[in-house]
């Protein structure tokens, strides 16, 4: 359980620091890293297990200059430049596979699979962005 301040912003995440390969949980749109918990206990006893809040999301710092998915992926990137990983398993949730299908198309050698759960590579229509707004305001 720490921080790690990365293009200026206060990341949480949770490490096992243990295991040969590493597993890299991404949450989706408005939760946090506790709902891999389960995944998180059933996995660390064979693999580095990390899970991280997203900017502005669960544990993490809320940016002054807000975020978007490019910004995340930048994020990502540094999360596991900065923890000295190879590549990673990444399991990405909703907004996190979104995250994860960006991350293996722009740096593919810090990818080692890539698990998409509930996600989408199409890009979220105009007409719903007052709706995450909203949703936005009641979270914080």
């Amino acid at each position: 359980m720490t921080n790690l301040t990365i293009n200026n912003a206060e990341l949480y995440y949770e490490d096992t620091k243990s295991g040969k390969e590493t597993i890299l949980f991404s949450h989706g749109l408005l939760w946090s890293c506790r709902m891999f918990d389960d995944q998180v206990n059933e996995l660390k006893g064979d693999y580095r297990v990390i899970a991280y809040d997203h900017r502005g999301q669960g544990r993490s710092g809320i940016p002054k200059n807000g975020y978007d998915l490019d910004s995340l992926t930048d994020d990502v990137v540094m999360l596991i430049k900065n923890l000295n990983l190879d590549s990673v398993h990444f399991v990405g949730l909703s907004m996190g596979g979104m995250v994860g299908m960006r991350l293996a198309a722009r740096h593919p050698e810090l990818v080692k699979s890539l698990i998409l759960i509930d996600t989408s590579a199409d890009p979220e229509s105009p007409k719903n962005l007052p709706k995450f707004k909203q949703m936005n305001f009641i979270a914080k």
